[in-house]
């Protein structure tokens, strides 16, 4: 059942699969789509922990919950582990990619294993769910997937080669699956998060943790760092029965930092604006 001023969005009953869902943006998403009456799922490959303690806070709510553990650089892996899903759950409705790794790494020193696990995570593990998961929402002629990207996939980012390069192909792969899937009810879209404030596993490939994103907060024209919540609002509208008519779509939730708009604030007050 959603919650009061959550049944708009239509999702009540779906089942949705929510990758990295036991932290940060993934955990927010999940707990939002519970909240709107979807069966969220959470897919994670480490801390049982957090997976649990996430489930167990859906659950709290009245709404049915689940975890599954799977190393998403193991592609082949995938579909059988959605195969599980669907016959211990039910067809999945709404494929949330939000796992992914930044390594911290130079051009100079990326070797070939470390360019190939976070291609395998962050765009081989999306294509191969999407694809395990397609079938059955073209069946019941409606499925939402939405992927998560990322700013620095537009601007470029200094020591993260192959994690940008991974990102911008997302947004290549969404809009040709949503090219392909489009007809038969199905939409594919991309959120792209800003600066968000969240907790790393690996602080040390973020630098500017250091610094409190002293850099990054001259890019947005909102001054702030972003909360899960929001990037998870974003995913909400997505997946719901208010995007009908959206697909192949990169959706911002990045305070105003967008390719187009590479903002230095100005020092002013609002009383003087």
């Amino acid at each position: 059942m959603a919650d009061k001023g959550y049944e708009a969005f239509g999702i009540t009953g779906r089942v949705a699969l929510v990758s990295g869902g036991n932290r940060n943006i993934g955990r927010a998403t999940v707990l939002t789509l519970a909240r709107a009456g979807a069966v969220p799922l959470i897919l994670y490959r480490d801390d049982d922990a957090a997976a649990r303690k996430v489930c167990a806070e859906v659950e709290k709510a009245g709404v049915r919950s689940g975890m599954f553990k799977a190393d998403l650089a193991d592609t082949r892996s995938l579909a059988p582990l959605v195969k599980k899903i669907e016959k211990e759950v039910g067809g999945i409705d709404i494929l949330v990619n939000n796992a992914a790794i930044r390594p911290n790494t130079k051009i100079s020193a990326i070797t070939e294993e470390e360019w190939d696990r976070v291609f395998s995570t962050n765009l081989k593990a999306p294509f191969f769910l999407s694809q395990a998961v397609l079938p059955g929402m073209v069946r019941r002629r409606w499925g939402r997937i939405v992927n998560i990207g990322g700013t620095d996939a537009y601007w470029g980012k200094i020591r993260r080669a192959h994690g940008v390069s991974a990102k911008l192909g997302l947004v290549g792969l969404s809009r040709a699956m949503a090219a392909e899937v489009g007809r038969f009810g199905v939409t594919v879209n991309v959120v792209v998060p800003g600066t968000i404030d969240t907790q790393r596993p690996h602080p040390e490939w973020y630098p500017e943790l250091q610094s409190g994103y002293a850099e990054r907060l001259q890019r947005i024209p909102m001054a702030r760092l972003g909360k899960p919540q929001e990037v998870a609002n974003a995913c909400l509208f997505l997946a719901s029965e208010l995007a009908t008519y959206i697909t192949a779509q990169e959706l911002f939730a990045s305070g105003g930092a967008v390719p187009l708009v590479r903002q230095t604030l100005d020092e002013y007050s609002a009383e003087e604006f």
